[in-house]
């Protein structure tokens, strides 16, 4: 909390420290990307996205700051402990992301992905048998073609053509 001109402002630092930092490295990139390539095609993507990042970062920014009337006092925040089993989920989560990561190259995307979104379903409790045969693989040909016809992007594939 700090006062301006006899005012209590909340200000809440971790939030806007973050949002501060991701427009920073938003004007970084596209400032970067315009001395790299000033050209249309280089620039017709990132600087309309870095434009609409940096306008909807003033209004985060803005929502950070909070003036409070002076008879109210700031509650506390309630933070309570992760459930049981949160941690075990995160973590898990985080090694089966590494493992895809590991693997993509290794045996292909396409076969990474489907055991990774197979293992991960599993992993994070759900048991219907057509969710898990059926989100797998869905998944993995809109992520493809996704890469394949939007971002022109070859990836190392074991079924089809190979990046």
């Amino acid at each position: 909390m700090i006062n301006v001109a006899g005012r209590k402002i909340a200000v809440d630092m971790p939030h806007f420290i973050f949002a501060t930092g991701v427009a920073g490295w938003v004007a970084w990139f596209c400032w970067d990307a315009w001395h790299a390539s000033s050209s249309i095609e280089n620039l017709i993507l990132i600087v309309p996205v870095s434009a609409v990042a940096i306008i909807l970062y003033f209004f985060v920014a803005a929502s950070c700051f909070q003036r409070i009337a002076e008879s109210a006092e700031l509650p506390a925040s309630p933070r309570h402990p992760l459930a049981p089993g949160v941690g075990v989920k995160i973590a898990g989560s985080m090694a089966l992301l590494i493992a895809l990561v590991v693997a993509g190259p290794l045996v292909g995307f396409d076969v990474a992905c489907f055991f990774y979104m197979l293992a991960m379903l599993a992993f994070l409790g759900e048991r219907r048998i057509p969710v898990l045969l059926l989100v797998p693989p869905l998944f993995c040909v809109v992520v493809i073609y996704c890469f394949n016809t939007l971002l022109s992007t070859p990836l190392p594939l074991f079924f089809g053509e190979r990046g």
